[in-house]
Protein backbone atom coordinates (compact mmCIF):
# COMPACT_ATOMS: atom_id res chain seq x y z
CA UNK A 1 0.00 0.00 0.00
CA UNK A 2 1.17 3.51 -0.82
CA UNK A 3 0.06 6.88 0.43
CA UNK A 4 0.34 9.51 -2.29
CA UNK A 5 -0.09 13.14 -1.17
CA UNK A 6 -0.73 16.03 -3.54
CA UNK A 7 1.06 19.12 -2.20
CA UNK A 8 -1.57 21.58 -3.51
CA UNK A 9 -5.17 21.31 -4.62
CA UNK A 10 -4.05 21.51 -8.26
CA UNK A 11 -4.04 17.96 -9.74
CA UNK A 12 -0.81 18.93 -11.58
CA UNK A 13 0.96 19.75 -8.29
CA UNK A 14 4.04 17.90 -7.05
CA UNK A 15 3.46 14.66 -5.17
CA UNK A 16 4.90 13.30 -1.95
CA UNK A 17 4.95 9.59 -1.17
CA UNK A 18 4.49 8.25 2.37
CA UNK A 19 5.19 4.68 3.52
CA UNK A 20 2.32 2.56 4.79
CA UNK A 21 3.77 2.88 8.33
CA UNK A 22 2.74 6.57 8.28
CA UNK A 23 -0.93 5.53 8.43
CA UNK A 24 -2.53 5.30 11.86
CA UNK A 25 -5.49 2.97 11.62
CA UNK A 26 -8.85 4.33 12.80
CA UNK A 27 -9.64 3.57 16.42
CA UNK A 28 -6.00 3.73 17.53
CA UNK A 29 -4.66 6.67 19.55
CA UNK A 30 -2.39 9.26 17.96
CA UNK A 31 0.73 9.91 20.02
CA UNK A 32 1.83 13.50 20.36
CA UNK A 33 5.44 13.53 19.06
CA UNK A 34 8.14 13.75 21.71
CA UNK A 35 10.14 16.33 19.76
CA UNK A 36 9.25 19.83 18.57
CA UNK A 37 6.62 22.15 20.03
CA UNK A 38 3.27 23.35 18.77
CA UNK A 39 2.30 20.46 16.50
CA UNK A 40 -0.69 21.06 14.26
CA UNK A 41 -2.61 18.89 11.82
CA UNK A 42 -3.13 19.58 8.16
CA UNK A 43 -6.57 18.47 6.90
CA UNK A 44 -6.69 16.38 3.75
CA UNK A 45 -9.25 14.32 1.91
CA UNK A 46 -8.30 10.65 1.62
CA UNK A 47 -9.32 8.83 -1.58
CA UNK A 48 -9.30 5.01 -1.40
CA UNK A 49 -8.12 3.22 -4.53
CA UNK A 50 -10.04 0.00 -5.22
CA UNK A 51 -8.30 -1.57 -8.23
CA UNK A 52 -5.00 -1.93 -10.03
CA UNK A 53 -4.20 0.65 -12.69
CA UNK A 54 -1.37 2.21 -14.65
CA UNK A 55 -1.78 5.29 -16.90
CA UNK A 56 -5.53 5.45 -16.25
CA UNK A 57 -7.36 7.84 -18.59
CA UNK A 58 -9.33 10.59 -16.85
CA UNK A 59 -12.63 9.33 -18.30
CA UNK A 60 -12.10 5.94 -16.58
CA UNK A 61 -10.57 7.20 -13.31
CA UNK A 62 -13.92 7.11 -11.46
CA UNK A 63 -13.77 3.32 -11.65
CA UNK A 64 -10.52 3.24 -9.67
CA UNK A 65 -11.73 4.67 -6.34
CA UNK A 66 -14.73 3.82 -4.23
CA UNK A 67 -14.61 5.97 -1.10
CA UNK A 68 -13.31 9.17 0.44
CA UNK A 69 -12.78 10.23 4.05
CA UNK A 70 -11.57 13.18 6.08
CA UNK A 71 -7.97 12.76 7.17
CA UNK A 72 -5.25 14.71 8.95
CA UNK A 73 -1.47 14.78 8.71
CA UNK A 74 0.89 15.92 11.48
CA UNK A 75 2.77 19.14 10.75
CA UNK A 76 5.44 20.95 12.75
CA UNK A 77 4.95 24.71 12.23
CA UNK A 78 8.04 26.70 11.36
CA UNK A 79 9.74 23.77 9.71
CA UNK A 80 11.81 24.71 6.68
CA UNK A 81 10.06 23.67 3.42
CA UNK A 82 12.96 21.46 2.36
CA UNK A 83 12.82 19.64 5.71
CA UNK A 84 9.12 18.79 5.41
CA UNK A 85 10.06 15.72 3.41
CA UNK A 86 11.68 14.36 6.57
CA UNK A 87 8.23 14.09 8.14
CA UNK A 88 6.89 12.10 5.17
CA UNK A 89 8.23 8.88 6.62
CA UNK A 90 7.21 9.51 10.23
CA UNK A 91 5.27 6.58 11.66
CA UNK A 92 1.60 7.16 12.47
CA UNK A 93 1.61 10.74 11.19
CA UNK A 94 -1.55 10.35 9.08
CA UNK A 95 -4.99 9.13 10.11
CA UNK A 96 -8.39 9.13 8.45
CA UNK A 97 -12.01 9.01 9.49
CA UNK A 98 -14.98 7.02 8.24
CA UNK A 99 -15.03 6.10 4.55
CA UNK A 100 -18.01 7.46 2.61
CA UNK A 101 -19.37 7.35 -0.92
CA UNK A 102 -17.63 10.22 -2.76
CA UNK A 103 -20.87 11.95 -3.84
CA UNK A 104 -22.20 12.00 -0.26
CA UNK A 105 -18.96 13.33 1.19
CA UNK A 106 -18.55 16.08 -1.41
CA UNK A 107 -22.12 17.37 -0.97
CA UNK A 108 -21.35 18.23 2.67
CA UNK A 109 -19.29 21.17 1.35
CA UNK A 110 -17.34 21.56 4.59
CA UNK A 111 -16.38 19.92 7.87
CA UNK A 112 -15.39 21.11 11.29
CA UNK A 113 -12.11 19.52 12.40
CA UNK A 114 -10.81 20.34 15.85
CA UNK A 115 -13.19 23.31 16.02
CA UNK A 116 -11.93 24.81 12.74
CA UNK A 117 -14.08 25.02 9.61
CA UNK A 118 -12.54 23.14 6.68
CA UNK A 119 -13.88 23.60 3.13
CA UNK A 120 -14.15 20.65 0.74
CA UNK A 121 -13.38 22.28 -2.63
CA UNK A 122 -13.31 19.18 -4.85
CA UNK A 123 -15.63 17.76 -7.49
CA UNK A 124 -15.66 14.22 -8.82
CA UNK A 125 -13.93 15.38 -12.00
CA UNK A 126 -11.07 16.90 -9.95
CA UNK A 127 -10.66 13.64 -8.05
CA UNK A 128 -10.64 11.80 -11.38
CA UNK A 129 -7.82 14.08 -12.58
CA UNK A 130 -5.81 13.37 -9.43
CA UNK A 131 -6.29 9.59 -9.75
CA UNK A 132 -5.29 9.72 -13.42
CA UNK A 133 -2.16 11.78 -12.67
CA UNK A 134 -1.07 9.51 -9.83
CA UNK A 135 -1.52 6.46 -12.08
CA UNK A 136 0.80 7.97 -14.68
CA UNK A 137 3.64 8.28 -12.15
CA UNK A 138 3.17 4.98 -10.31
CA UNK A 139 1.00 1.91 -10.52
CA UNK A 140 -1.98 2.44 -8.25
CA UNK A 141 -3.14 -0.64 -6.38
CA UNK A 142 -6.10 -1.71 -4.28
CA UNK A 143 -5.68 -0.14 -0.83
CA UNK A 144 -3.53 2.79 -1.94
CA UNK A 145 -4.64 6.16 -0.59
CA UNK A 146 -4.43 9.54 -2.31
CA UNK A 147 -4.38 12.61 -0.06
CA UNK A 148 -5.77 15.87 -1.45
CA UNK A 149 -5.29 19.03 0.65
CA UNK A 150 -8.34 20.79 2.08
CA UNK A 151 -8.80 24.52 2.54
CA UNK A 152 -8.56 25.62 6.16
CA UNK A 153 -9.38 28.97 7.76
CA UNK A 154 -7.02 28.62 10.73
CA UNK A 155 -4.40 26.22 12.13
CA UNK A 156 -5.75 23.09 13.79
CA UNK A 157 -3.81 22.55 17.00
CA UNK A 158 -2.90 19.05 18.14
CA UNK A 159 -3.53 18.99 21.88
CA UNK A 160 -2.21 16.11 24.04
CA UNK A 161 -4.78 14.25 26.14
CA UNK A 162 -7.71 15.35 23.99
CA UNK A 163 -9.80 14.13 21.07
CA UNK A 164 -9.53 15.39 17.52
CA UNK A 165 -12.99 15.20 15.93
CA UNK A 166 -14.38 15.89 12.48
CA UNK A 167 -18.08 16.73 12.19
CA UNK A 168 -20.24 17.40 9.12
CA UNK A 169 -22.54 20.46 8.96
CA UNK A 170 -25.43 18.06 9.76
CA UNK A 171 -23.70 17.16 13.04
CA UNK A 172 -22.53 13.68 12.02
CA UNK A 173 -19.19 12.70 13.53
CA UNK A 174 -16.94 11.26 10.80
CA UNK A 175 -13.62 11.13 12.66
CA UNK A 176 -12.72 10.82 16.33
CA UNK A 177 -9.04 10.36 17.24
CA UNK A 178 -7.70 10.19 20.78
CA UNK A 179 -4.46 12.17 21.16
CA UNK A 180 -2.17 10.87 23.93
Amino acid sequence: MKIIRFLTSDPASPLDFHPDSALLLPGRPMFYPGFGDGWTVSPVMAVRINRLGKCVAVKFAGRYYDAVAPAVRLVLPGMQPEAEGELSGMDFSITHGDWAVPEEFLTAGSLEIGGVRVAIPYTLSEIDLAVSRASRLTTIKMGDILLLPLTVSDEIQLIPRSRLKAVTPAGVEVMNVKVV
